[in-house]
């Protein structure tokens, strides 16, 4: 195998694990506005870089937080409720 074959299997093989890489919120319901969320965030933890949301239907917010650290926080779109953090 060639060293193109050998990058394309490689990158091909992780495609699926970075795509769905976050929380699965497929089944749930967009009840609580995101734009709550984010003043949320901004009034408790820091500045919002971007909203979305994820292939995976939940709300996740990239920002910093203390002013410099980066965080990335997932939120149930039901509830609103924080899922995880990175």
């Amino acid at each position: 195998m060639n060293l193109k074959a050998s990058i394309f299997a490689v990158t091909a093989g992780l495609l699926p694990f970075t795509v769905f890489a976050g929380p699965d919120c497929s089944s749930m319901k967009h009840d609580h506005p995101m734009w709550e969320i984010v003043k949320s965030f901004e009034e408790h933890i820091g500045t919002v870089k971007l909203a979305k949301v994820t292939s995976g239907n939940c709300f996740e917010i990239y920002g910093y937080a203390d002013g410099n650290k980066k965080v990335e926080i997932y939120y149930n779109p039901t509830t609103g409720k924080e899922i995880s953090r990175k």
